[in-house]
């Protein structure tokens, strides 16, 4: 089962997960996408990708709330980061040359901005894949949850 989700506390002081799991929306092209990006990056920390929708999320985590809304990150020892900024800025902080970026935009001043910017992609996948050349139609049907 997931653990209360919590905000995200990247911190140059807090102690670092040793790996992380994203959860994703297996239906949408878009998601699919980034995923495999993502596994083509150098980890400091490594990253695990499953679909919502696969079993293996069903047997770790049940019932995922929102499932195709948001992206979740879970850590190894249990912390969750759901959807826009902060699972997004878990996901950078595990990049080493995303990390910089990561610490900038997780300052509590930005974060309604960064929120905002994440919640448009979010909200626009299909346009968004239809621009790229691969329509969700999936998302399409769910329309923007931004």
């Amino acid at each position: 089962m997931l653990m209360k989700m919590e905000p995200s506390s990247i911190s140059r002081n807090s102690k670092a997960p040793h790996a992380l799991t994203v959860v994703y929306d297996g239906d949408c092209v878009l998601c699919q996408r980034s995923v495999h990006w993502l596994a083509q990056q150098r980890q400091a920390v490594p990253i695990r990708s499953i679909a919502a929708s696969s079993p293996e999320a069903t047997a770790r985590f049940g019932d995922i709330p929102n499932y195709g809304d948001d992206m979740i990150v879970a850590a190894d020892d249990g912390r969750t980061w759901v959807g826009p900024p902060d699972a997004y800025l878990m996901v950078m902080w595990a990049i080493p040359t995303l990390r910089p970026v990561s610490y900038l935009l997780a300052v509590q001043a930005l974060k309604p901005l960064v929120r905002r910017v994440f919640q448009l992609v979010t909200g626009n996948r299909n346009a968004i894949g239809r621009l790229l050349g691969e329509p969700c139609e999936q998302c399409a049907v769910r329309g923007p949850t931004a």
